[in-house]
C-alpha cells in the first residue's frame, strides 16, 4: 500500500512539473519580446524542476541519492533566478531593447 501512496505523489508532482514545462514552451513560442520570454521560462524552469526533483525523491525514497537531488534542486532554486535577472539586466541595459517593444498597446509612452 505504501508503494502505491509513493507512486501517486511522484506521478503527481512529475505531473505538475512536466505542465510547468509545456507552459513555459507555450509562453516561449507566444510571447513576442525577449524579456517576457525569458520570465516564462525562468518561472517554469525553477517549478518544474523542483517537482521533478520532488517526484524523484518521493519515488526512489530517503537514500544517499535522494540527498544528491535535494543538492541539485537546491543548486538550481539559488542559481536559476539569479542568472536569469543577470541575463535580463543585461539585455534591458544594453539597449536592445526598443521602446515600442516594451509597450502594451495602449498604456503608457509615445502614441502614434
Amino acid at each position: 500500500m505504501k508503494d502505491w501512496i509513493c507512486f501517486f505523489i511522484s506521478a503527481f508532482f512529475a505531473v505538475i512539473g512536466m505542465t510547468a514545462f509545456l507552459f513555459a514552451a507555450v509562453g516561449v513560442f507566444r510571447f513576442d519580446h525577449v524579456l517576457y520570454r525569458m520570465h516564462a521560462s525562468a518561472l517554469a524552469d525553477t517549478v518544474g524542476v523542483a517537482c521533478l526533483t520532488l517526484a524523484a525523491v518521493v519515488y526512489i525514497g530517503a537514500n544517499f541519492v535522494s540527498l544528491k537531488e535535494l543538492a541539485v534542486l537546491l543548486l538550481m532554486t539559488l542559481s536559476s533566478p539569479v542568472s536569469t535577472h543577470l541575463l535580463a539586466e543585461i539585455e534591458y541595459t544594453m539597449g536592445n531593447c526598443k521602446k515600442e517593444s516594451r509597450r502594451i498597446d495602449g498604456l503608457g509612452g509615445d502614441e502614434k
